[in-house]
C-alpha cells in the first residue's frame, strides 16, 4: 500500500511540476499567453524573437529611453466607429504612463528601443472573417519592439468594447507582458 500512495504523491508532483513549467515558458514559442493574471482576462499573443535583446531593452526602457510611434487602423468593410471614441493621443499617455510605472532611476540605458504599436478596429463585414469567434472583439493592440532597429519582442492584446472602456487594461497587459518576458 506504501508503494501505491508513493507513485500515486510522484505521478501528481509531476504533473503539477510540469504544468507549472509549461505556465511558465509559454511566451517562447508564441502564439496566446497565459503566463501572467490579466493574460486571463485580455487575449494576449505574444513572441520573443532574441531573448538577449530583450533582457537588454527592458533594461533600457527602465531608464525612460524609448521612441514611442504610434497609428491606427481603421475598418475598411464597415463603417469605422471606434474611432469617434478612441483617440490615439490618449492611448499613448496610456502606454507612457504604463511604463513610467516600471521605471527604475538604477536602470541603464545601453541602446535605442523603438515602440512601435497601432490600434486596429476589427472589421466584422470582412469577406475574410468566417467564424463568429473572429467577429467577437472590438479591436486589439499590437507592439512591436526593436532595440537599434533590431525587433525582438511583439505582442498583441485585444480589447472587447467598441468605445474602447477596456483599452487601458490591455495597454497595461502589453506592457506587462513585455517587461515580464523572458
Amino acid at each position: 500500500m506504501k508503494y501505491i500512495y508513493a507513485i500515486v504523491a510522484i505521478a501528481l508532483l509531476y504533473f503539477v511540476g510540469n504544468d507549472i513549467y509549461k505556465q511558465n515558458t509559454k511566451t517562447a514559442g508564441g502564439g496566446k499567453s497565459t503566463r501572467l493574471a490579466c493574460h486571463k482576462t485580455c487575449k494576449v499573443f505574444e513572441r520573443v524573437y532574441d531573448v538577449e535583446l530583450l533582457k537588454k531593452a527592458q533594461e533600457t526602457v527602465r531608464t525612460g529611453e524609448y521612441e514611442l510611434i504610434s497609428r491606427i487602423k481603421e475598418a475598411k468593410f464597415m463603417e469605422t466607429k471606434m474611432f469617434e471614441y478612441v483617440q490615439l493621443k490618449k492611448v499613448d499617455k496610456m502606454v507612457r504612463d504604463a511604463i513610467t510605472k516600471r521605471r527604475d532611476h538604477d536602470a541603464k540605458a545601453d541602446g535605442k528601443v523603438a515602440i512601435d504599436y497601432y490600434i486596429y478596429e476589427n472589421d466584422k463585414a470582412d469577406p475574410g472573417k468566417k467564424t463568429k469567434k473572429s467577429k467577437l472583439y472590438a479591436g486589439f493592440l499590437r507592439f512591436v519592439m526593436t532595440y537599434n532597429g533590431i525587433k525582438f519582442y511583439s505582442v498583441q492584446a485585444d480589447f472587447m468594447n467598441l468605445e474602447g472602456t477596456d483599452i487601458p487594461k490591455s495597454v497595461e497587459c502589453a506592457i506587462e507582458s513585455f517587461m515580464t518576458a523572458s
